[in-house]
């Protein structure tokens, strides 16, 4: 036996999610799914042009189909379906469906979409999804308004500087699945497989002094560490760029800049979270959250966190932020290794002062500032 299952998925203009209809009225068995054929096709309608037909008709909805996804065939030893998603918008206002006698469907959540079949199975509808559902998450004034989720890119940074040279506004975000050529500070690579990190950059529009923007990179490491605690993950910063769980590397950070005759025009701040499995080549050194959190609300509590930050940082610098900075600092009082160039030096941390600088302090006790090196982890 072949059936051919249809399911809509159905969004108001605003990208919400008013429900997903998989549902037969009238048949008790085909319960969370419409099956054709049967008597309920029209002449030359497709089995999803049926969905809309149905859902307009059954739940009094004005909707129109933006997109359908490729067939997804499944092949069991008794029959074999058809799987025919369309994504649905809903412009006449509703806020829910008209519920009637034998109507079966199913509510779903903006971040749950990833799980449906027909969502899944065309990259170009679970983009859409994912760019308009995001600002159910968000909490933020600017940042991340204006989003793009990206399949695959060479890097997120590179392409959001793209997008600043051609004027994008402060405040865009560009998210990607997969990064050919990720890239860390000192021209490292960032190894992150597909569907395991969070990989986003944003930009921002400065008008403070270049000495001031050098202490970017400690703002956007800070807002992750928060974001990172308030879903219970026990993570703290590292200078200058990293955020720690336990002894191994959960992110990193990366900012470069836009820049003219004129100065600096724009800077982009790069973010890789491993949220999930990390590559066995570096486990050593790097872990991952195991899939327990959601990436789109891990994402929208980032972004709330730095947008907070960045508010108190852009007129007080990190002198504003100092509760924060020595209250995470995950190094501060502890023995370290400091890599300057080619020549380590050990001491203890002391924190981190007001213009970015580490604190070292030597073993006869003076005390050092280190504007540009990095604390050796893992060699």
């Amino acid at each position: 036996m072949h059936l051919n299952v249809a399911a809509a998925l159905i969004v108001n203009a605003a990208g919400e999610v008013l429900c997903v209809k998989r549902g037969a009225s009238k048949f008790a068995s085909t319960a969370y799914r419409w099956e054709f054929p049967g008597g309920k096709l029209e002449p030359g309608e497709t089995a999803s042009q049926a969905a809309v037909r149905e859902v307009s008709e059954e739940l009094k909805m004005n909707i129109r189909a933006i997109a359908d996804a490729p067939v997804v065939h499944h092949e069991y030893p008794e029959f074999t379906i058809d799987l025919n998603g369309i994504l649905c918008v809903c412009d006449d206002g509703c806020c829910e469906p008209v519920l009637t006698e034998h109507t079966e469907y199913c509510w779903c959540a903006p971040d749950r979409l990833a799980m449906l079949d027909f969502a899944a199975a065309d990259t170009a509808i679970l983009q859409w999804l994912r760019e308009r559902t995001f600002g159910s998450f968000l909490k933020t004034k600017l940042l991340g308004r204006a989003a793009t989720f990206l399949d695959t890119c060479t890097s997120t940074n590179d392409e959001l500087l793209k997008r600043a040279e051609a004027g994008a506004p402060e405040g865009t975000l560009v998210v990607s699945e997969v990064q050919t050529a990720g890239r860390g500070r000192l021209g490292r690579t960032w190894l992150s497989e597909p569907g395991q990190g969070l990989l986003f950059s944003l930009l921002l529009r400065p008008d403070f002094p270049p000495e001031i923007a050098a202490t970017l990179p400690l703002v956007a490491g800070l807002a992750v560490t928060l974001a990172l605690r308030d879903l219970g993950v026990e993570a703290g910063l590292k200078w200058p760029n990293d955020v720690l769980v336990g002894d191994r590397k959960i992110c990193g950070i990366l900012c470069e800049a836009q820049t003219s005759a004129q100065g600096i025009e724009g800077i982009v701040v790069g973010i890789g979270i491993n949220v999930g499995a990390v590559p066995e080549a570096v486990a050593y050194r790097a872990v991952g959250l195991d899939g327990r959190i959601d990436r789109l609300d891990l994402l929208a509590r980032v972004l709330k966190a730095f947008e907070s930050l960045h508010e108190r940082w852009s007129t007080g610098g990190l002198p504003a932020l100092r509760a924060e900075l020595d209250a995470l600092d995950i190094k501060r009082g502890n023995p370290i290794t400091v890599k300057l160039g080619t020549d380590p030096t050990e001491g203890i941390s002391r924190g981190i002062r007001d213009d970015g600088a580490l604190l070292l302090e030597h073993p006869d006790g003076t005390v050092e500032p280190i504007l540009c090196g990095e604390i050796a982890q893992w060699d």
